[in-house]
């Protein structure tokens, strides 16, 4: 019976020993994490002339008019592995997680790791494209010039604040990237937005052209403009108010469209389950093809129709009618429906 005591005292010694041991282990990220403080560091770069911008991972990025230069700001433990340069006249900002120390590395990693801090101030006289990825974001200061202007922006980029002066421009936004953009253009803007993108534009322009897909949602208004072409998919929301001379829209999925302003022709292209919603911009003449889609306009002068396959057209005013064909489908006055 004794030896058996001592047996049992001595396994029970070694499970508690073990238990130690494998908790020591598993010691949450966040004691680790307590135990260091990161300090900042704040230096300046010289940077040779840059015209483009193009920033990966966690940076927040503030641009502003000046010489060339950059500021950066950041953890003093992370400082030797982030990447500032210049390459084609285009101002690479980026973070070389692969070749932190693994140690270092899991301080910032978890639910309960520390943040990290990439802050940089860049200065260019001008600006004429710029790219973003992954968590990088954008905040712009003051209003920038540019000949032909391009904003990219992927994964969960975000641009706070962004205005352009430029002949022409050009919007990607892809993801679940956001992005607040003013845009002030002699020929026109051109957007295109995918995924889970969501866009808030200002524009002043000749054109407007949107390519709006997935689930994403743009909000724009502007100026009067001449021509406003859109193209809506999947599950997007396209809200534009705007008066235009012409307006050309094309919905498929389940796409919808919202236009306020007003205009002088509208052609309305639409399938499946797509809607457009035009009843506050009045225009003179509309051209409407539907198949199962919905559309609603408000009409002066003459409609040219073609409803196929239970699509829905409901107009307001007292315009003439050219009808092509009406096949198991709805023509009547908006607020019959």
């Amino acid at each position: 019976m004794d030896m058996k005591r001592l047996t049992d005292k001595f396994l029970k010694a070694v499970i508690g020993m073990i238990a130690f041991a494998a908790l020591a282990l598993l010691a949450p990220q966040s004691l680790r994490a307590q135990s260091f403080s990161p300090k900042l560091t704040d230096k300046q770069i010289p940077v040779s002339e840059f015209n483009s911008l193009n920033v990966s991972d966690d940076f927040e990025v503030t641009l502003a008019r000046g010489a060339y230069g950059v500021r950066l700001t950041v953890d003093e433990e992370l400082a030797p592995y982030v990447e500032v340069y210049v390459k084609a006249k285009t101002l690479y900002l980026s973070y070389d997680e692969k070749s932190v120390p693994k140690e270092l590395r899991k301080l910032y990693k978890g639910r309960n790791g520390l943040t990290p801090v990439f802050r940089v101030t860049a200065y260019t006289p001008e600006i004429q494209s710029i790219s973003l990825a992954d968590n990088a974001t954008f905040i712009g200061v003051e209003e920038f010039l540019a000949s032909k202007f391009e904003l990219t922006a992927i994964g969960k980029a975000q641009v706070k604040n962004l205005a352009v002066t430029a002949s022409s421009a050009k919007i990607i936004l892809k993801k679940n990237a956001q992005a607040v953009v003013s845009v002030k253009s002699e020929r026109g803007v051109e957007v295109n937005t995918d995924n889970n993108a969501n866009l808030k534009l200002t524009f002043t322009g000749e054109e407007l052209a949107v390519n709006a897909e997935g689930s994403s949602v743009l909000v724009a208004s502007g100026d009067p403009c001449s021509m406003m072409n859109v193209f809506s998919s999947g599950s997007a929301q396209v809200s534009i108010t705007a008066d235009a001379a012409k307006v050309d829209l094309t919905t498929e999925g389940s796409s919808k469209v919202v236009l306020t302003g007003k205009g002088d022709s509208m052609t309305v292209k639409g399938t499946r389950s797509s809607s457009v919603d035009a009843y506050s911009m009045p225009v003179k003449t509309v051209d409407a093809n539907l198949s199962g889609a919905t559309a609603t306009v408000n009409v002066d002068k003459e409609v040219k129709v073609t409803l196929v396959s239970g699509a829905s057209l409901y107009y307001s005013g007292t315009p003439t009618f050219q009808i092509d064909k009406i096949v198991k489908s709805t023509l009547a006055p908006y607020g019959t429906k």
